[in-house]
C-alpha cells in the first residue's frame, strides 16, 4: 500500500511540475528575455481587446501534457503531430516576425520543459518507483 501512495505522490509532483510550474517557468523566461506577457496581435486581427493570457496558459498546459504522454509511450509521431498542429493553427500569424518569435519561444519552451520533467519522472519511476511506464506500455501494447 505504501508503494502505491509513493507512486501517487511522485506522479502528482511530476504533473504539478509539468503544468503549473511549467507556466510559472515560462512566464519567468518571458520576463527575463523581455518578451510581452501576452501574444502580439495577429495580422488582420481587428479585435480591440488583447488576447487573454489564460488561453495561452491552458494551451501550453495541454501541450505539455500531450507531449509528456507521447514521451511516456515513445510515440514520436504524436510529438511531431503536436508541433504540426500548432504550426497549422497559427500559419498565417507566423508571417509576422514578432508573433513568430513569441510562438517559437513558447513552443520550444513547452517541448524542452516536457522533455525535462517527463525524463526526470521516468528516471525516478524506473529507479525508485513502480515502473509505471513499463506497466502502461504493456497495458496498451498491441
Amino acid at each position: 500500500m505504501s508503494s502505491v501512495i509513493h507512486a501517487i505522490v511522485y506522479c502528482t509532483v511530476a504533473l504539478f511540475a509539468l503544468t503549473s510550474l511549467g507556466n510559472i517557468a515560462h512566464r519567468a523566461l518571458s520576463r527575463l528575455i523581455g518578451q510581452p506577457a501576452t501574444p502580439p496581435a495577429e495580422p488582420g486581427d481587428s479585435a480591440t481587446t488583447p488576447p487573454d493570457p489564460r488561453n495561452g496558459r491552458v494551451i501550453g498546459t495541454l501541450e505539455r501534457l500531450v507531449l509528456a504522454a507521447a514521451l511516456v509511450f515513445q510515440s514520436w509521431p504524436l510529438v511531431a503531430a503536436v508541433i504540426a498542429l500548432k504550426s497549422v493553427a497559427r500559419f498565417k500569424a507566423l508571417e509576422q516576425k514578432v508573433f513568430a518569435e513569441y510562438f517559437l519561444i513558447g513552443s520550444f519552451f513547452s517541448l524542452l520543459w516536457a522533455l525535462l520533467i517527463t525524463g526526470a519522472w521516468l528516471a525516478y519511476d524506473a529507479r525508485w518507483g513502480l515502473d509505471l511506464q513499463g506497466q502502461l506500455t504493456a497495458l496498451f501494447a498491441p
